[in-house]
């Protein structure tokens, strides 16, 4: 698993993984939901970013963000690192920086 990866969870969901690499031996991994831009009915841009995995457009649910057991992650379909700036702001506004 590598941060930013975006996995397909066993619901059908998707779920990016914004945990440190480092962490790699704990057994719980710090996600954030990505859902369709019209589940979020009032967007805060910079705690909400959207971003294009295989031709959809998602939302951060950043708010939603939690810890899920590392052996539900899906398969990695996609991954987001090239976008760590948006992410990592939308983490930093949630959590207060």
């Amino acid at each position: 698993m590598a941060r930013f990866d975006v996995h397909l969870m066993p619901s059908g969901d998707l779920a990016l993984d914004c945990q440190s690499d480092q962490l790699e031996y704990l057994a719980s991994r710090f996600t954030v939901p990505l859902v369709p831009e019209d589940e979020i009915a009032s967007r805060i841009a910079v705690l909400h970013p959207t971003f294009e995995v295989s031709g959809e457009r998602l939302v951060m649910a950043t708010h939603l963000s939690g810890a899920v057991p590392a052996r539900v992650l899906g398969t990695a379909i996609a991954s987001l690192k090239a976008h760590e700036y948006e992410i990592q702001r939308a983490l930093d506004t949630l959590t207060g920086y």
